[in-house]
């Protein structure tokens, strides 16, 4: 491994991860925008002291607005992750739009060499949408263009498009602080990672996005200048995306503040609010 991170300018093929540069078509990454910027990102808070905290953690906002396609899993909640974490995590979103189920169309023949269940369980069926910006209008603008170290525990590859700025992509063990691979993602790149390696020994994290004026971004969020949008698709199987009303009591109070937020810009979370029936056991 060298000292300088990968450009971000030529592909990368190793095994359990890929970096495809440009993958993304110039229509498709101006669709794509269009698609990201028109909606409504909220700020969340990781655990609380409750049920549902893995650890005890307090309350503390994540570091990026955020929306979710497929299946919101919300930081409160914990993630869906396999063996442990499954039931009540997954609360049904907005489905892919049709220039998303395109570009995973086209990378199917490489999901399922990353992984051969993607022939039998379908392609990634989640998508987390993260906007790296500053906080503006408050004093001095604060960098939120970061993503903690950590590992995704849905099971299958994990794919993620950058839009925007290039952001700075490492894969390192959780006690280290030297990555054993670092590329700067560029617009219109996409990179899929998973197995042993990738996936389930290092953690990943985004450490910095550059500033630069193309493409431009308008920012959904009040008070954020965006300058990167990425998302990171995940599979969770469909059985385990409850509706609002399937939630267990504890978990649909703990959410029902983010999804009357969600519902004043979606037809879709109003329609969840709406839908009254009786809730699943605790």
């Amino acid at each position: 491994m060298t000292d300088e991170p990968h450009d971000g300018r030529s592909g990368i093929e190793r095994d359990g991860f890929s970096y495809l540069p440009r993958f993304i078509s110039l229509t498709e990454s101006e669709q794509l925008i269009a698609d990201f910027t028109s909606a409504n990102p909220i700020w969340e808070s990781r655990h609380r002291s409750d049920a549902h905290a893995r650890d005890g953690a307090s309350s503390r906002r994540i570091t990026r607005p955020v929306y979710w396609l497929g299946g919101w899993q919300f930081a409160c909640l914990g993630y869906y992750a396999e063996p442990h974490y499954r039931e009540g995590r997954c609360l049904r979103a907005e489905p892919f739009s049709l220039v998303i189920d395109k570009i995973l169309e086209r990378l199917r023949p490489l999901l399922e060499t990353h992984d051969p269940h993607v022939a039998e369980a379908g392609p990634p069926n989640t998508c987390l949408i993260n906007y790296y910006g500053s906080e503006i209008g408050k004093g001095p603008p604060v960098d939120q263009a970061r993503l903690r170290m950590h590992r995704d525990g849905e099971p299958g590859p994990v794919v993620m498009f950058s839009i925007g700025q290039p952001g700075l992509l490492e894969f390192l063990e959780p006690d280290s602080t030297a990555p054993e691979l670092a590329v700067w993602t560029r617009h219109r790149s996409v990179v899929v990672f998973s197995g042993p390696v990738f996936k389930d020994r290092l953690y990943h994290r985004l450490v910095r996005v550059r500033h630069g004026e193309e493409p431009q971004l308008s920012s959904p969020v009040p008070d954020f200048r965006l300058r990167r949008i990425s998302t990171s698709f995940r599979y969770v199987p469909e059985e385990l995306i409850s509706e609002f009303h399937e939630l267990p009591l504890k978990s649909r109070a703990h959410v029902r503040g983010y999804v009357e937020q969600l519902a004043t810009g979606s037809a879709h979370f109003a329609q969840q609010l709406k839908t009254q029936k009786p809730s699943r056991p605790e």
